[in-house]
């Protein structure tokens, strides 16, 4: 499909997983246009299909390769239920692909069509709620997943085990109760259906290859209660965020980059400093935490040349020409990062080019910026609308941000409304306002 109307780049896991995660805590009504599902309650996998459809853009199909073919992601949604606990628990299996009995025997478990379908998966999960339109399911989770190592052993045990029913001829044997995991649910139109197996006459029930509900659950409370929280101790137990951070960063400040990337045994990458931050707040594994999931606080690396000026500007996630044309910029994703809290983990210059820890702190932009933002949105927004999206807005224009490319080339461009396609851009905040705030906030 073209994807002039996507939300997200489709040759991008991280650009789908970021759109993707825009559903946490909302329904299909509140983000696409569709108004009613034809007989919702009569079809099943009437929210997986508008999901693909109406979010995604996705064509409706059957065919064997991934749903976001050029990552090969599997875009697979799931629903949860209270159950009379009051817990969340799987309503029902996770159906992952179809089983082939005739060439299904010839597939080793590491090669295998369901190891190609199950090890890159998209998982939306909502909450089904009877009597509901499935347009108004709240959708609880969204990530990207793939079966936990530690699992591999039993679902290679149960994979073998269906498949050795297949080889030795008694396909229509299968029964769930023979394993643990993984499953071989039937898929038919009716009981009646059946098709062929390769070393028996006798036909079998249609099957495909399902994680069962019991797993799902298991799986769903990790992703959902999977937040961790920054350890304390008993004299920290009343230390507010802030004040938790600064002990924790306090034994490090003055030291390089360099010699913290050594002290934790953590390897040279882009998201190097993210990783020495975690490590400084003692929070172990890529989970969540907790604490900055429930201040919607976003952590950010912030290099400081000597005379306090940031090495960089900063940037956001670049944004879509037809979608900066029709969205206000009160409706903005823009405007949603700007609402944000950040985490400034501050690295400042010495006399010899090293950066080195200086401090942290908290930011959000003030109220009274926000007419700056909105002025650089609406002039970005109006070049969009004349067909001249190559046009930006230069940091001299807007105290506060700019827009400019953020691409890997020149080549890698996004289509415009009445254009043609143009190089990604993102809008940024300006080196010399970014400054001004963070000496704001640690005088304050």
């Amino acid at each position: 499909m073209d994807d002039v109307w996507l939300g997200y780049d489709p040759r991008d896991v991280d650009s789908i997983v970021e759109y993707a995660g825009q559903l946490r805590g909302k329904t299909l009504r509140e983000v696409t246009n569709i108004g009613e599902i034809a007989d919702p309650h009569r079809r099943r996998g009437a929210f997986g299909s508008a999901l693909e459809e109406h979010y995604f853009k996705i064509d409706p199909n059957s065919r064997p390769t991934a749903d976001f073919d050029g990552v090969g992601l599997e875009l697979k949604a799931t629903p949860l239920k209270v159950n009379k606990s009051g817990e969340l628990v799987a309503k029902e299996r996770l159906v992952l692909s179809m089983i082939n009995f005739m060439t299904v025997v010839d597939e080793s478990f590491e090669t295998s069509h369901l190891m190609k379908k199950a090890s890159n998966i998209l998982l939306v999960s909502y909450l089904y709620e009877p009597g509901k339109s499935p347009l108004n399911y709240v959708i609880e989770a969204v990530v990207r997943w793939g079966f936990p190592e530690d699992d591999l052993p039993q679902i290679r045990r149960d994979w073998e085990c269906i498949v050795n029913k297949v080889r030795d001829g008694h396909a229509e044997d299968i029964s769930g109760g023979d394993t643990l995991y993984l499953e071989a649910c039937t898929k038919a139109k009716d009981s009646t259906v059946r098709t062929r197996q390769p070393f028996s006459d006798v036909q079998a029930k249609p099957r495909a290859w399902a994680l069962k509900a019991s797993y799902m659950t298991a799986v769903q409370r990790k992703i959902i209660d999977g937040l961790v929280r920054i350890p304390r101790a008993e004299d920290e137990k009343d230390l507010d965020v802030l004040a938790l951070i600064r002990k924790r960063f306090a034994p490090f400040v003055g030291m390089t980059e360099t010699a913290l990337a050594t002290h934790f045994g953590v390897s040279g990458s882009k998201d190097r400093c993210a990783r020495i931050t975690r490590k400084i707040l003692k929070v172990e594994g890529d989970s969540d935490i907790e604490e900055f999931a429930k201040a919607g606080i976003v952590p950010k690396t912030i290099r400081l040349r000597k005379s306090g000026r940031p090495k960089e500007a900063m940037s956001f996630p670049a944004f879509d020409y037809f979608d900066l044309m029709e969205r206000s910029f009160d409706e903005s994703d823009f405007n949603g990062y700007l609402c944000q809290k950040y985490l400034f983990v501050l690295y400042r210059e010495d006399d010899l080019g090293e950066y080195r820890l200086s401090d942290v702190c908290f930011w959000q932009m003030p109220e009274d910026d926000f007419d700056d933002a909105r002025a650089c949105y609406e002039q970005m927004r109006d070049n969009v609308r004349i067909g001249r999206a190559d046009i930006s807005v230069r940091s001299s224009e807007n105290r506060c941000c700019h827009v400019r490319p953020h691409a890997r080339n020149s080549e890698d461009t996004r289509p415009q409304p009445f254009g043609p396609p143009v190089v990604k851009k993102c809008f940024w905040l300006n080196q010399g306002y970014l400054q001004s705030e963070i000496e704001r906030v640690l005088r304050s």
